[in-house]
């Protein structure tokens, strides 16, 4: 029985794996690297330089762990709150995680104790079982589930840019017309609300544009004509595969994905983290979401 390290373990292994045993190795690293975030602070304490964001973080984690218990379930792990954090912020390869805590975190977890609770997160009950379930709403957030050369990512949210736009849209009778096309990118450093992040850039890499339409995206019934939508699970999933250019150098590690308003530059719409980053080489297969494999679902 060889578990050990989730660090132990290639992409390819992991796949192989049940997921139990995958849980088992990420709960793991999650400890492993949130101890080490702790050491470091602590250490820097005896310098004088301890970070006021782990302060606050330690504070709200405090206060969490009152308010709901000392665990919550990060899609199917039950984690502390320290780690379930990072989780939501960084998605499940903890080695795309920063080595430290930020003033960004402080923010997103300050959101999460006013109420913006995180896609698919479960409170649990005194005995360890699930309560409410937590889906993003419309305003909050948009999750979907898709493939990249075999793997999902961890979760998404919209921008504080769409989020601005629908808000005054739905509520303030303000103008908003949806880009077309939409345009996906791929990062080596996580985004965020805000846009940022590392985008992949040279060898031969260039976002890939998807139109809006009937011929592209399916009703949430599964309507492929010119109809309304009927179904009732509020998604959508993309009809042709999405092919991104095969790579003529190295990419790098491929953390997270975008969709912007533009070919470069331009507004951020939706972000998410992949549960593992994928190396993408020089000669690889060109990267590709086949039909299906982008599913978004408002919920």
């Amino acid at each position: 029985m060889r578990l050990g390290h989730l660090e132990d373990y290639t992409a390819e292994e992991l796949l192989e794996l049940p997921y139990t045993d995958i849980c088992t190795l990420r709960r793991g690293a999650f400890k492993r690297h949130v101890a080490q975030m702790r050491k470091d602070d602590e250490a820097a304490e005896g310098d004088g330089q301890r970070t006021t964001a782990f302060c606050e973080l330690a504070h709200w984690a405090d206060r969490m762990a009152r308010r709901y218990g000392p665990t919550v379930k990060v899609h199917h792990n039950a984690l502390p709150w320290l780690e379930a954090l990072m989780v939501v912020r960084y998605g499940e390869d903890p080695m795309q995680w920063p080595p430290a805590f930020s003033d960004h975190d402080v923010a997103r977890a300050q959101l999460w104790w006013r109420g913006k609770t995180p896609f698919d997160i479960s409170y649990l009950d005194e005995d360890g079982e699930a309560g409410l379930i937590t889906l993003a709403p419309l305003t909050g957030g948009l999750w979907w589930l898709l493939g990249l050369l075999g793997l999902l990512p961890l979760m998404s949210a919209l921008s504080d840019y769409l989020e601005n736009e629908i808000i005054d849209w739905l509520f303030r009778g303000r103008t908003f017309t949806p880009p077309d096309p939409k345009y996906m990118a791929l990062y080596t450093a996580a985004p965020g609300e805000t846009g940022g992040g590392t985008e992949v850039s040279g060898g031969s890499y260039a976002r890939v544009s998807i139109a809006d339409g009937f011929a592209n995206w399916l009703g949430t019934g599964g309507e492929t004509t010119n109809v309304d939508s009927t179904g009732t699970g509020g998604q959508t999933e993309n009809r042709n595969a999405i092919t991104f250019p095969t790579p003529s150098a190295n990419w790098g590690s491929v953390t997270h994905m975008a969709l912007l308003d533009a070919s470069s530059g331009g507004n951020f719409l939706l972000y998410g983290a992949l549960t593992a980053a994928k190396t993408i080489n020089n000669g690889d297969p060109a990267p590709e979401f086949q039909a299906g494999d982008f599913t978004v679902a408002f919920a």
